[in-house]
């Protein structure tokens, strides 16, 4: 399968793959996951090459038992493959005491099944707006993420702005039908 078309795949239709010996989807969703899950770690652990080690290791682990794994969530999974490695990093740690510490800190202030439902949240977004026609990603874009007015959009785009109001809300309108299916 081209890279381009994995891509585009579902982190489960990764697994999937990666069950079947597919290294090239084993690499997009290392890509895909690596730095979210380093930056996970690095909350708590706040050793670079600790974090490296623990995500790393998560990666070797997904690889190596690949063809026994069964997950459903696969975000879920990561993330909670990640906390099980820094608590087991911490246990073995002869500073204990100081990285428990900060871990109960860390618990208590992330709501980690929070983080995990936004990550999967806008995951879902980006994956409904990267398959709306092109004209129509520019415009929500435009209004989303640099939060122009519809009529800075008009102007930039050289369209109404009525075209501009109709393509935003078919948009949302997408996005809220994308979401009931759910």
């Amino acid at each position: 399968m081209e890279q381009r078309k994995l891509i585009d795949l579902t982190d489960s239709g990764l697994f999937d793959s990666i069950r079947n010996d597919d290294k090239v989807s084993y690499k997009v969703l290392y890509d895909r996951y690596w730095s979210r899950l380093y930056m996970y770690a690095y909350n708590v652990l706040k050793d670079k090459d600790l974090c490296e080690d623990v995500v790393q290791e998560i990666f070797v682990n997904i690889w190596i038992r690949r063809h026994e794994i069964e997950v459903t969530n696969p975000a879920s999974y990561l993330f909670q493959a990640v906390k099980y490695s820094i608590f087991n990093h911490i246990r073995n740690s002869k500073y204990k005491r100081q990285l428990l510490e900060k871990m109960n800190e860390f618990l208590q202030e992330s709501d980690i099944s929070k983080e995990i439902e936004f990550l999967e949240f806008n995951s879902k977004v980006e994956d409904v707006i990267s398959k709306l026609p092109e004209q129509r990603k520019k415009i929500f874009h435009l209004s989303r993420n640099e939060n122009l007015s519809n009529k800075e959009i008009a102007d930039k785009l050289g369209l109404s702005i009525q075209t501009v109001k109709n393509q935003i809300s078919k948009t949302l309108q997408t996005l809220r039908n994308a979401f009931k299916k759910r």
